[in-house]
């Protein structure tokens, strides 16, 4: 085992610290073979070929081997295992990788092992267990910002907590990332113009569930004299024509991807921002933390995350009169402000994609769907779909996972579907499939949808409906999980609104009998839903701007 001298550990240290990679690939290689190299020196190596600009496939397969040579002639180096396990699960080949982490965990905690183990189980859809190990990191104090984002917004899946419960969490793990005097010294006076600026900030600049309903909001501002500004915080590398559309959309795009939190506070700043609405909240790349820096004087948390944030310099909360109701307000840290009618709108569907008769008129059966992300697919949500497939005969589920997952989730529901005595053969599963027309047509499968619980979809709620199929969904107790409930009543369809578990099954097949309604919606839904607030561009839009325009009014006084 080759062992340094203080001189080259002086040299690696330096050379590490100017970010100069390529030289230290080549001075570590140099010093030491893969059969004499220390587990430091392993795992150094293993993270100088991910630190390089130009890495390539070798050069992440190279580490992977690096990492696991380093935890198997030290295995109580818990870096190189954590790091092994990262790209085993990032090359979807991390079964090894998950026995070791496990056989890890059984001889003590460790928060670096937790939040792994947290990764895997979210990225198999098993949010519970990934759930029960960020409590157990947060009651350790050992959650980063990252971890605790993922764990806010994990809860969001479950339903065994209350929105108080929730708001507890959101601020108690808010406390734990304060600002620092010096920090705030840092930042730049506030200033604004006389015309209004509103910015956008978000990760998801691109073919993304907020594109559709981001557009609607710019288009009305825009129309209503205000200048609206597109903060990026996402890879340049993720931008397509989605991105390029909003970019010609809107009137200043400016990328803060590369920008620390503070830095992109200031950039902010300068840009006299009035309005700042985050579009992510907790999930996967937000950058929370700019927030806590108050880079504009009225900040808002809207559409992309439907739930609380828990922190202070977050003013205000978009919703609308089903969402949140008024002897709820103090279950959440921000204002709420709610919209006439619903909290957001789809800006259109445009692909040319007609609706079909419905599927059973030829298969002499019903068929459901789901076509929301794996995540929201609960153990107890297929335990009621279980119940609605063995009463209703010959009766089949159409499901559709992400790109990413559609293995795992796919075994996972498989089992547990089976749990509860549902016959795989009535369970299908579509490919993902990134053409949007394709995609549609999938619609034309389906007679009726089954909705997720507690988290309902939105985006695909948009589509199935103008798809003329139907969304049986069920009301909730709290922002995230009444999104079906508005969208339902504000197509009137009150009928496909369940109040509880038991009424879902009830009305899933008792609606299921009703071929004469499913008939008669598949002619007229699309129809329907494009007379109503769900994809009225210019009323929302409106009344978006005005509600922009009353607060900017009100803060001034």
């Amino acid at each position: 085992m080759v062992l340094l001298s203080k001189d080259q550990r002086i040299k690696l240290q330096k050379l590490y610290t100017e970010k100069k990679y390529t030289e230290l690939e080549f001075e570590i290689e140099s010093i030491s073979s893969f059969k004499d190299r220390s587990a430091f020196l392993a795992n150094l190596l293993g993270v100088t070929k991910l630190k390089k600009d130009s890495k390539t496939d070798k050069d992440w397969n190279d580490a992977k081997e690096l990492f696991l040579d380093a935890h198997n002639k030290n295995p109580n180096d818990i870096d190189a295992l954590c790091n092994y396990a990262n790209i085993s699960l990032r090359q979807r080949d991390y079964r090894i990788a998950l026995n070791k982490l496990l056989e890890r965990k059984r001889s003590g905690y460790h928060y670096k092992i937790n939040e792994v183990l947290s990764r895997i189980y979210s990225f198999e859809s098993r949010i519970d267990q990934a759930v029960k190990l960020y409590k157990e990191n947060e009651k350790n104090g050992d959650l980063n910002k990252l971890s605790a984002a993922q764990f806010l917004s994990s809860l969001n899946y479950l339903g065994d907590f209350s929105q108080k419960e929730y708001l507890s969490y959101c601020k108690k793990i808010n406390e734990n990332f304060q600002i620092t005097k010096e920090e705030l010294d840092k930042l730049i006076d506030f200033s604004f113009d006389t015309n209004i600026k509103i910015g956008f900030i978000s990760p998801d600049l691109k073919q993304h569930s907020v594109y559709y309903f981001l557009t609607t909001a710019i288009e009305g501002l825009k129309k209503n004299s205000m200048t609206v500004y597109l903060f990026n915080i996402g890879d340049p590398k993720d931008f397509d024509d989605a991105s390029s559309s909003l970019k010609n959309n809107c009137d200043h795009w400016i990328d803060l991807y590369n920008f620390t939190d503070l830095d992109a506070a200031n950039e902010i700043r300068k840009n006299k921002i009035n309005i700042l609405i985050d579009i992510s909240g907790y999930f996967a790349k937000n950058r929370f933390m700019i927030f806590k820096y108050k880079p504009a004087p009225l900040q808002i948390s809207w559409m992309g995350y439907v739930n609380t944030m828990g922190i202070k310099e977050v003013d205000y909360i978009i919703a609308d009169p089903n969402l949140i109701k008024k002897d709820e307000e103090n279950m959440y840290s921000e204002k709420v402000l709610r919209m006439p009618n619903i909290w957001n709108c789809h800006t259109g569907i445009n692909e040319k994609v007609d609706v079909n008769n419905a599927p059973f008129q030829k298969n002499g059966y019903i068929t459901f769907g789901c076509f929301n992300n794996p995540y929201k697919i609960s153990e107890n949500c297929i335990k009621v779909w279980s119940q609605i497939l063995t009463k209703i005969n010959d009766s089949k589920l159409i499901l559709k996972g992400s790109s990413s997952d559609a293995d795992i989730a796919k075994l996972r529901i498989l089992k547990s579907f089976e749990k509860n005595n549902v016959d795989k053969d009535k369970i299908i599963f579509e490919k993902f499939n990134k053409i949007r027309t394709d995609h549609l047509k999938m619609y034309h499968n389906i007679d009726i949808c089954l909705d997720t619980f507690p988290y309902p979809g939105v985006t695909t709620s948009f589509e199935a409906i103008w798809m003329g199929v139907p969304v049986l969904t069920k009301k909730g107790n709290n922002f995230v999980s009444r999104c079906g409930e508005s969208i339902n009543l504000n197509l009137n369809l009150t009928d496909f609104l369940a109040e509880d578990e038991n009424d879902y099954i009830f009305k899933a097949i008792s609606l299921s009998t009703n071929k004469e309604k499913i008939v008669k919606l598949r002619e007229n839904l699309r129809d329907r839903s494009l007379k109503s607030a769900l994809f009225d561009k210019k009323v929302f839009g409106n009344d978006f701007s005005s509600l922009m325009k009353y607060i900017w009014k009100k803060y001034k006084v």
